[in-house]
């Protein structure tokens, strides 16, 4: 049997691009995170955002711990996921350093109290101050 080159080049052509087809069809990846947490303790070092992809449906958080360099995943809903995606983009928009997202504002000691007796000194004057 004699085998004609015209034909064997049509056959491997057709499997050539079956073998393409195959190989670049969709297939639905995974997101980095799997499992996200709340929040975190601790000073951070680094900020990741990733954008939701083809591959993940879902914006990715991830900051790297200063103390122990472990990368944690954030869940994009909870709060403190919300403020850091909020100051990253702040921080995208106006060109800036992503860095200042990572620190955290912390009350100094007594500030609480301190509002608490204001607020209800506001209270007290705005009943007083009512004509009668």
């Amino acid at each position: 049997m004699k085998l004609n080159l015209q034909a064997v080049c049509q056959v491997a052509f057709l499997s050539l691009c079956c073998l393409l087809t195959v190989g670049t069809q969709y297939v639905p990846g995974r997101c980095l995170c799997p499992q996200t947490q709340s929040g975190v303790r601790g000073q951070l070092k680094e900020l990741r955002v990733l954008p939701q992809s083809a591959t993940c449906g879902n914006v990715t958080i991830i900051v790297t711990l200063k103390s122990n360099d472990y990368d944690v995943c954030l869940n994009p809903n909870a709060p403190m996921g919300k403020q850091l995606l909020r100051c990253w983009n702040r921080a995208q928009k106006l060109g800036r350093d992503v860095k200042v997202c990572l620190k955290r504002r912390r009350r100094r000691r007594g500030q609480r109290q301190k509002q608490n007796l204001r607020a209800q000194g506001h209270k007290r004057r705005g009943l007083s101050s009512n004509p009668q």
